[in-house]
């Protein structure tokens, strides 16, 4: 069923045929009530018009039976009551009784009581009363021969009866003097059921003399009541079935056109951007359709915009990370140059200590044998000269390193510069991936403006902030890792910066033991063997110092 709830055509036609049930139950409960109202009102018109009718016979009958001299005035106004005792009637419950116009009345007005039952089966009874609420004369129904059943006798022989209850008085006593020439009551009848009595009175010679009844059976009312209601319930039943399918025809020919404005946004989201939709009407579906196709046509050509703009980023990104490479292989090259100067000068200041301990084992032999003083001062004086060139050797190699290290500092801040220019890059990709976002945004406003039909053109909103979002997440990552080129890169310019003081500190060393021996080598030319021993015993051991320090610094600095 999920199917169904999801097709806008069903749930137009749904809630149409919601509504119209809803108006058709209404307007059919009002409707039945008001219909019920217009019987009931119909009814009591027709028991009205019977009552006053009857009325007026049974006026006429009473009135020529004074006239004709059959009874008297006295006669027809006689209200002496005389029990039955004898024949058939007697001794009954409730008693029966007669008066002098009995037997007239029984001939003259019940035929006329039986017809008004006749003409409406809703009538169940229609009685001439007198003012005390004898009943002379009952229709035939209720005028049955005695069985010796109680029950059965009191139903159906309710003749010449005095019905003084509550309701039986006042319709025998009732004159019209309120203007409304009839008085309905509902009458709990003795027998258990419950109806309308309606009762006019009866006038003779001027003189109230009683009433008509009529009996109207409520039930029957009800039941015709309840018969029109199933009629209508029935004929709207019909009705809505009927108007429900035309709504779901008219419904689904209508929302036509959103199915497959619906087709085209799931092929657009499926990837074929080019899709457009035919119009074929120009109504509010229609300029719905013209403004999707002319919406598509603007993102499209948008997305294309910034699909090239990111195209062009990227190849720039990729060209100054080939850059950001080639200057990393650089300063690794230039770092292993370096690494190999600092070997050559430790191997150099390792050789110049060694010849100076050398030296000093010589000084030692010269001290304590004075007798070898000029073959040690040769061989001292050849060991300096070795030093000599040690050390030469030494300061070209320092030289050489010093150059080394100063490229190595300029190549540092080039790749620093490089580095600045590459995050000037990330910033433009930064603002490259707000537009984009900002483009996924317009996008997403625009799909929620068309509505049902714009969630599916909200696939591509999604992708285009995906994008934006991947970007923003790759421009981070690059920004993390130009920030540790950077510090690596300030790192190591500091590096060669105190490289470049170490190289100069061990230029002086060299620079101070070229000094040393020279001064040795003059020593040993200048001075006599003994003061010469001495003095070359003491030089040596500078030298020998000065070589340990040396070759400390350049250990520190290797």
């Amino acid at each position: 069923m999920g199917w169904i709830k999801d097709r806008i055509s069903m749930k137009i036609s749904i809630s149409l045929i919601v509504v119209l049930t809803v108006i058709m139950g209404l307007f059919t409960y009002v409707f039945v009530e008001k219909r019920g109202e217009v019987l009931k009102e119909t009814m009591l018109t027709k028991a009205r018009t019977i009552a006053l009718v009857g009325a007026s016979s049974m006026a006429s009958i009473l009135e020529d039976a004074i006239d004709s001299g059959r009874f008297t005035r006295a006669q027809i106004f006689d209200a002496d009551y005389h029990n039955i005792t004898e024949g058939p009637l007697a001794g009954t419950t409730p008693p029966k009784y007669h008066t002098a116009y009995d037997e007239f009345l029984d001939q003259r007005i019940q035929k006329i009581q039986d017809t008004v039952l006749a003409e409406d089966s809703m009538v169940v009874f229609a009685v001439l009363v007198d003012r005390n609420g004898y009943l002379p004369t009952h229709n035939s129904i209720y005028s049955q021969p005695l069985t010796g059943d109680p029950s059965k006798d009191q139903n159906w022989n309710r003749t010449k009866r005095i019905f003084d209850d509550q309701t039986g008085l006042a319709a025998a006593r009732y004159s019209g003097s309120d203007g409304n020439k009839v008085l309905r009551q509902i009458y709990p009848r003795d027998t258990g059921e419950t109806m309308w009595d309606i009762s006019a009175p009866v006038y003779v010679k001027g003189e109230h003399w009683g009433g008509f009844r009529v009996g109207f059976s409520i039930q029957q009312i009800e039941d015709a009541i309840a018969e029109l209601r199933r009629t209508v319930v029935v004929s709207m039943l019909m009705l809505l079935a009927a108007a429900s399918l035309t709504i779901y025809v008219v419904v689904l020919r209508v929302t036509r056109p959103l199915k497959r404005l619906t087709e085209v946004a799931d092929t657009i989201a499926g990837g074929q951007l080019d899709e457009t939709i035919e119009i074929e009407s120009s109504d509010e579906i229609g300029q719905l359709a013209q403004a999707f196709n002319k919406m598509t046509q603007v993102i499209l050509k948008n997305l294309r915009k910034e699909i090239d703009k990111s195209t062009r980023l990227i190849e720039g990104l990729k060209e100054a990370i080939n850059q950001l490479s080639t200057s990393a292989n650089e300063i690794m090259a230039i770092s292993a140059q370096q690494s190999s100067c600092s070997n050559q000068q430790a191997s150099a200041v390792q050789e110049a200590t060694t010849t100076s301990e050398e030296i000093a084992v010589t000084a030692k032999q010269v001290a304590e044998n004075a007798r070898r003083v000029e073959a040690q001062a040769e061989e001292a004086s050849t060991a300096s000269t070795n030093g000599m060139k040690a050390v030469e050797k030494a300061v070209e190699g320092m030289g050489g390193l010093k150059a080394r290290v100063q490229t190595l500092a300029e190549a540092m801040v080039d790749l620093g510069e490089n580095s600045q220019k590459i995050g000037g890059i990330v910033d433009i990709i930064d603002e490259i991936s707000d537009q984009t976002n900002l483009l996924a945004l317009n996008a997403a406003i625009e799909a929620a403006g068309a509505g049902e039909a714009g969630k599916r053109f909200s696939v591509v909103a999604k992708e285009v902030k995906r994008l934006a979002e991947r970007t923003v997440d790759a421009t981070a990552q690059i920004k993390g890792l130009i920030e540790e080129i950077q510090k690596a890169t300030n790192s190591s310019i500091m590096l060669t910066e105190e490289g470049t003081k170490g190289v100069d500190s061990a230029n002086a060393l060299v620079a101070n033991i070229a000094e040393a021996l020279n001064h040795i080598i003059s020593s040993i030319q200048d001075t006599t063997l003994a003061s010469s021993a001495q003095e070359t015993a003491q030089a040596i051991a500078e030298l020998t110092s000065l070589a340990e320090r040396l070759r400390e610094q350049v250990e520190e600095e290797a």
